[in-house]
């Protein structure tokens, strides 16, 4: 594994939630093929219902500690040579960002499905990052 797949440095910190893969992983995670969705069967090609109001904060509050241990841990990552310390640090900022999630009353699939609604949805990208006290991206 490089240093790339490892961190993707501010960039994907930054934004991952809203064009990319889940913060909660992007920095810590090597990339691999996403889950592909199961197909819709018929009767069920309604959209999926947005996520609630209270999910969607804790959400925004869980992205922005998550994007705290990206930015820490890439740090960490960039200035260390050694590849277990790498993995080690790779373990730690996992630990962590599973934890800010779950702190907040979710999943982390619950999380990463907000994430994934919100790339699709400017609206609700707007509300996550609103949660998370971002900027709102265009």
């Amino acid at each position: 594994m490089t240093d790339q797949t490892l961190f993707r440095a501010g960039a994907v910190a930054l934004f991952a939630a809203a064009l990319g893969a889940s913060p909660a992983f992007a920095a810590t995670a090597p990339q691999s093929a996403p889950t592909p969705m199961p197909a819709p069967t018929t009767g069920s090609m309604q959209a999926a219902p947005a996520a609630s109001p209270q999910t969607v904060a804790k959400a925004g509050k869980a992205l922005h500690q998550v994007l705290d241990i990206n930015h820490t841990y890439g740090a960490k990552l960039a200035h260390t040579t050694d590849p277990a310390g790498k993995q080690r640090l790779i373990a730690a900022a996992k630990d962590k960002a599973s934890a800010a999630i779950t702190a907040q009353g979710l999943t982390v699939r619950q999380y990463d499905q907000v994430l994934a609604e919100a790339r699709q949805n400017p609206a609700l990208r707007a509300r996550l990052f609103a949660a998370a006290g971002l900027s709102p991206q265009k």
